[in-house]
């Protein structure tokens, strides 16, 4: 069977045509359902990346491809590309009886993935590297599972207490996610940083007692202001890429507070001092919930589901203001979001098959 991918380099996405390799006694063939668009890959497409001297030593040059000649050092061209998407399970390899972290497998399952690719419309891969959507959870809300399960983890694990405040930099898909996390805490004063309106307008929607546009007022002045010059509780990164919302965010942070680093910053940050993190005694927290282990990821993505499924995250309002798009159509849906990635409105987009 063939199926398409794709293949990112600065620039450009090129869909490419691959044959699927025959299912191992482990594997799994997955049809496509849905997969979505990661900020990081918006970074990557822009030509913002990891040095070599600070890739990650547990995914050196993981998820890419090149020749001799074709910069090595960068990781381009990256691919088969998609880490957030999911599916219908067809066809179980022989040896195939239950995910890892329990449960029976069948032909039908619909499933999150937890593995590349999702821009696709079958992938094959072992059956340890997807996970069931259970019920109360709808198919689309379900295949953000690499996303969701970042995001709903972090939601609980940002370290909110009943009468803290917060500040949550960058509304965006998991930035409004935490924001129901730090009400659902019991925060009393939650504040939301963004730049585009339509995001901070769906944050007031969603409860934040606060918000501001970064392009109308100085985020530290209203936040010293609301707190009396001490500073919030608990300050969220939920930007990464350069460093905008970590700087945002350490600078709003009050003495003994939790900085809370969601965003992946994958260019170095210039002229940043860490002496509060010494002297104001800062508790950082990293925020990633899939990198780690497997077993911890699986329990992760349980812990997330069961959050969607007792409602106490509404990810379908998010999805109301998600755009969708077909798979052939990707190379002009990145060009068009990355011209000018600050006036990105959709919290998540969408890639149908």
């Amino acid at each position: 069977m063939d199926t398409r991918v794709a293949y990112l380099d600065i620039g450009r996405i090129n869909l490419e045509r691959m044959t699927l390799p025959p299912l191992g006694p482990n594997d799994v063939l997955v049809k496509t359902h849905q997969a979505s668009i990661c900020g990081s890959e918006r970074y990557l497409y822009r030509g913002i990346h990891v040095r070599p001297r600070d890739i990650a030593r547990a995914q050196r040059h993981a998820h890419t491809h090149h020749e001799e000649g074709q910069r090595p050092d960068a990781g381009y061209p990256v691919g088969p590309l998609g880490h957030e998407g999911g599916g219908t399970l067809l066809e179980l390899g022989s040896a195939v009886r239950e995910y890892l972290g329990g449960g029976a497998v069948s032909v039908g399952d619909r499933v999150g993935s937890l593995v590349y690719p999702t821009y696709t419309d079958y992938w094959v891969t072992d059956i340890s590297n997807v996970q069931p959507i259970p019920e109360g959870v709808s198919f689309s809300v379900g295949c953000l599972y690499e996303a969701l399960v970042c995001a709903g983890w972090a939601a609980r694990h940002m370290g909110v207490k009943l009468g803290d405040t917060v500040a949550v930099n960058g509304v965006g898909f998991a930035g409004n996610i935490m924001l129901q996390g730090a009400l659902k805490s019991g925060a009393s004063l939650v504040i939301a940083v963004d730049v585009v309106e339509e995001k901070l307008a769906l944050a007031k929607q969603l409860g934040a007692h606060v918000t501001i546009n970064l392009n109308e007022q100085d985020p530290l002045a209203v936040v010293n202001d609301l707190t009396h010059g001490e500073g919030v509780d608990v300050a969220v990164d939920a930007i990464g890429g350069t460093g905008i919302g970590l700087i945002q965010a350490h600078d709003m942070v009050a003495h003994n507070g939790i900085l809370a680093l969601y965003g992946d910053n994958l260019a170095p940050v210039q002229s940043f001092c860490f002496h509060r993190f010494h002297e104001d005694g800062l508790d950082i927290r990293n925020l990633n919930a899939m990198h780690y282990n497997r077993l911890r990821s699986v329990e992760h993505a349980r812990e997330a589901y069961r959050m969607v499924a007792r409602d106490v995250l509404d990810i379908d309002i998010i999805l109301e203001h998600s755009e969708r798009y077909a798979l052939d159509d990707i190379d002009a849906v990145f060009a068009r979001e990355c011209e000018n990635v600050d006036e990105q409105r959709s919290l998540k987009t969408l890639i149908i098959p």
